[in-house]
């Protein structure tokens, strides 16, 4: 009789304790959740929601700051070029006596090394051009003399020249530039004084030599990025060369087209 009452009594506590572990008879569980562990995490759900917002915020932040770094290494990357151009050029001066001793359209060359700074680059630059010069001065009062010219002309020139960019669509950018630096003017020239009567010639006088003094020049243009490596330029350039003891009022009128290749 004892042990059937000890294990009835086990029974009931077991029952008991089941209950008050579920919550009592009067509480409802959820699904695997008593109702205060449910409150708790219903609390933690915007927190949750609120600090995803921030952690995407962040991340995105995060992407911008990368894609600036990446502008940043990319442009200090190909700051420095070289550059070869070619150029048709216009040629006058004041030489013999004669004013604006026009030449034939002359070509000429570039090779310059320079660097990019943003939307501004410098550059050093040397420089060849050259000219056949010919032309017919009539002196006498019925045109019976004439002074024959003919010979040619070469400037070679060292700049330091500085352009700066303004970009306008995808690759293309207009730019304005301007340079100074030293000429050698070198020319080769000979005069023959004709008596038109009979085309014999009186006299015939030469005029050759060189001559170092002070250039300058200013100009505009056009560039095209082919690629981030390459880019080409077209433009006009006016060279204007200080007087020498061969010629005066020298300058010339240049169309130059250009390539660059950064490194």
């Amino acid at each position: 009789m004892k042990k059937v009452l000890s294990v009835m009594a086990a029974s009931v506590f077991a029952l008991s304790a089941s209950a008050a572990l579920a919550g009592g008879p009067g509480n409802k569980m959820g699904p695997g959740c008593p109702e205060a562990c449910q409150q708790q995490i219903d609390d933690l759900q915007p927190s949750q929601a609120q600090q995803n917002e921030q952690l995407g915020a962040h991340g995105k932040q995060l992407h911008n700051h990368e894609e600036r770094i990446a502008t940043l290494e990319k442009a200090l990357d190909n700051l420095w070029y070289v550059r070869l151009g070619l150029r048709a050029s216009w040629m006058t001066q004041d030489a013999w006596g004669n004013n604006e001793w026009d030449a034939d359209t002359g070509f000429g060359g570039s090779l310059a090394f320079g660097r990019e700074f943003g939307n501004f680059r410098a550059e050093l630059e040397l420089g060849k051009q050259g000219a056949d010069l010919e032309d017919l001065h009539r002196t006498g009062l019925y045109g019976g003399w004439a002074n024959a010219f003919s010979g040619d002309i070469d400037i070679t020139t060292v700049m330091v020249n500085g352009y700066y960019e303004l970009p306008v669509v995808d690759a293309f950018s207009l730019y304005a530039m301007a340079g100074l630096g030293f000429a050698k003017y070198d020319m080769d020239t000979t005069r023959l004084v004709i008596n038109e009567a009979d085309n014999s010639v009186d006299s015939t006088r030469t005029r050759d030599g060189s001559d170092n003094v002070f250039a300058y020049k200013t100009g505009v243009g056009m560039t095209y990025n082919f690629t981030e490596q390459i880019a080409g330029d077209l433009g006009y350039e006016y060279l204007g060369v200080a007087d020498t003891d061969l010629a005066t009022s020298i300058n010339g009128h240049n169309v130059v087209a250009s390539v660059r290749f950064k490194f």
